[in-house]
């Protein structure tokens, strides 16, 4: 069958090949917002009833945002490497001790394609603004990373107002209602200065009377969450929703357009090669997670069917998990099941189905799924398919 060239520059995969044309004739510049331990349940976009971040909401309807995306670990101190350098928590050294800075990192290989870059651990928006409105020509690579820092002067909601998740059982919620307090707290300050450096690209610069929001690639993210009482759990470093997974929210309006939202299953070490290859960078050979970037574009391709992720590293208790379509595996490293959910019959992970058996057929497929991914990755898997201690 053929259709006349009209109609098929007007198809959605004819639609998008232009917008990728387009955004590859000049370097887009990118501002990575991590959030620290900034919950994927706790931004607008998934109708957390407490949050205040106006400047947020209104970033996610001029943005693409992603409901399933994923940490690596569960721990800042890895979990920010993953999201720097594309890469899952075993792959780093410095197991027992400090990470070894020899990887390629975003940063890193930006700089060698001609980008300016610049790290800033603060929450000064005004300092982050001179960094955007410098008068450098080239493009520029900004990224900020939020404190989890509290003080007093910041006004907390009443605790006795705030909505708990079902699975805060009776005797964490008096603690989770405080913590809640403070997080909100803080994420109306961190807001605030959100709206701040969101306000600037849209300023007057080099020229541009629009300003550089256009050329902008803008992500907010997340190492990871935060339990708050869910499951008994205090803090991070749990297998649960609350801790592993993470808000992502990407705007770039030359070539991602107006807003929309999507379901696909996304890595942390996606983002870093995703990023890459808008920018015309190469992607290091050292990097293992996806380049979502024409998936995300609407261009045709396989969607990922799963995630992976670690956590407890080094400890007796460390463990990995699989999501593969709504299903969630967590296995201990003698390969044994520990929890089973199915996220669409149970989002708070009320039941775990690991020893149920008439769930055997699908944990056995499962295990298969995550032993196939740790092999791939080189996750201490040995001929046999059982992982090394």
């Amino acid at each position: 069958m053929r259709i006349s060239r009209r109609a098929f520059l007007a198809t959605p995969f004819a639609l998008a090949a232009s917008r990728d044309l387009r955004a590859a004739d000049r370097k887009p510049n990118i501002i990575l917002i991590d959030g620290g331990t900034w919950r994927a349940q706790a931004v607008p976009w998934a109708r957390d009833p407490d949050i205040i971040a106006p400047n947020l909401a209104r970033f996610a309807t001029q943005a693409t945002t992603f409901s399933r995306a994923y940490s690596c670990y569960t721990r800042s101190d890895r979990s920010r490497q993953c999201l720097l350098k594309g890469v899952f928590p075993h792959s780093l050294p410095g197991l027992d001790g400090p990470l070894a800075d020899d990887q390629p990192t975003l940063a890193s290989v930006l700089r060698g394609a001609g980008y300016r870059t610049g790290s800033f651990r603060t929450r000064d928006a005004d300092e982050i603004v001179f960094f955007i409105h410098a008068p450098e020509s080239q493009p520029f690579f900004l990224d900020w990373t939020m404190e989890n820092i509290a003080n007093g002067l910041m006004e907390r909601d009443n605790p006795d107002l705030l909505h708990l998740r079902e699975n805060v059982p009776p005797e964490a919620q008096s603690r989770a209602r405080e913590d809640l307090a403070v997080f909100y707290a803080r994420a109306r300050t961190r807001d605030r200065d959100i709206g701040v450096v969101l306000e600037a690209l849209d300023r007057p610069l080099h020229g541009n009377a629009h300003g550089i929001a256009d050329d902008t690639i803008v992500i907010f993210t997340s190492n990871h969450g935060e339990q708050f009482g869910s499951h008994l759990g205090q803090g991070d470093d749990y297998v649960y929703e609350e801790t592993i997974r993470i808000p992502l929210a990407i705007r770039y309006p030359r070539l991602l357009g107006t807003a929309a939202q999507n379901d696909m299953l996304v890595s942390q070490a996606d983002i870093m090669p995703t990023l890459l290859r808008w920018c015309g960078a190469a992607i290091p050979d050292t990097v293992q997670g996806r380049d979502l970037s024409g998936l995300i574009t609407g261009r045709p391709g396989n969607r990922p069917d799963a995630v992976y992720a670690e956590g407890r590293l080094g400890r007796k208790d460390e463990w990995r998990m699989l999501v593969r379509g709504f299903d969630k595996l967590v296995v201990d490293m003698d390969g044994t099941v520990t929890h089973l959910f199915n996220l669409a019959d149970d989002p708070y992970e009320l039941t775990n189905l690991a020893n149920v058996s008439a769930e055997q057929l699908k944990r056995d497929a499962l295990l298969a799924v995550e032993r196939q991914w740790a092999k791939k990755l080189g996750d201490g898997v040995d001929t046999s398919g059982l992982r090394k201690r």
